[in-house]
C-alpha cells in the first residue's frame, strides 16, 4: 500500500507542505512510503489494524522524525486530531438518519463487543442507557511498541478520542490513553436521547 492510497493517512500530505514547504513535504513523503513498504515486506502476515493504521503512523512518524527531530509527536498527533474531527462530521451525517441512535442502543451489548475484540478489557457494563469499558492493552499500542515507535500509536488514539463524539444518541468520554502512559483507556458512552442518567 501507499500512503495516499489510504482514506486515513492521504491527507497527512497537505499538513505536511503547509508545515514545511513542498521541497520537506516531498522528502518526508518519500521516506515515509518507503518505511511502510518495508514495514509490509518484513511482516506480510500481519493483521489488517496493524496494515492500515499502525503501519502507516509509524511510518510517518519516523519521517518527520528523520527530518524534524523532535517534531514528530506533535505534528502526528495533530493530524490525528483533525483527521478525527473529519471522520466526526461523517458519522454525524450517518447517524442522522431516523432511528439509528434507537438501533445502536438497542444492541450496544453487540457493538461493544465487536469494539472491543482484541483488546485486553476490564470493567465492562452494557445497559440499557450506559456503556463502560476499561482497555488495559491495546493491540494498536502493542505493535507500535514492538516496532519500536510507541509514540506513533497517540495520531490514532487522537483520531478515535475526536470521531468517537460523532454518533449522535451517545455522549462519549475518555479522559486516559494506554499510549499516553496511563492504566488503561477508559471508554465512557452515555445516552444522550432526551438527555437520560
Amino acid at each position: 500500500m501507499k500512503l495516499e492510497k489510504s482514506f486515513v493517512f492521504k491527507g497527512f500530505w497537505k499538513d505536511l507542505e503547509a508545515q514545511y514547504g513542498k521541497k520537506k513535504a516531498a522528502a518526508i513523503w518519500q521516506y515515509a512510503n518507503k518505511e511502510l513498504q518495508r514495514l509490509e515486506a518484513s511482516e506480510p502476515e500481519a493483521d489488517k489494524n496493524s496494515k492500515s493504521f499502525v503501519f502507516p503512523a509509524v511510518s510517518l512518524y519516523r519521517a518527520v522524525d528523520h527530518y524534524v527531530q523532535g517534531e514528530a509527536l506533535a505534528v502526528t498527533r495533530a493530524y490525528g486530531t483533525k483527521t478525527g474531527l473529519r471522520l466526526r462530521n461523517i458519522f454525524r451525517k450517518v447517524t442522522a438518519l431516523p432511528g439509528v441512535p434507537n438501533l445502536m442502543w438497542k444492541n450496544m451489548d453487540k457493538i461493544a463487543a465487536k469494539m472491543s475484540s482484541g483488546y485486553d478489557c476490564e470493567n465492562l457494563i452494557v445497559t440499557d442507557h450506559l456503556c463502560s469499558l476499561d482497555v488495559k492493552r491495546c493491540p494498536l499500542y502493542d505493535k507500535a511498541k514492538e516496532l519500536g515507535t510507541p509514540e506513533a500509536a497517540q495520531m490514532i488514539c487522537c483520531m478515535d478520542k475526536e470521531y468517537m463524539n460523532g454518533f449522535r444518541g451517545i455522549d462519549y468520554t475518555r479522559a486516559k490513553s494506554v499510549a499516553e502512559g496511563d492504566d488503561c483507556c477508559d471508554y465512557r458512552l452515555r445516552d444522550s436521547r432526551g438527555k437520560r442518567k
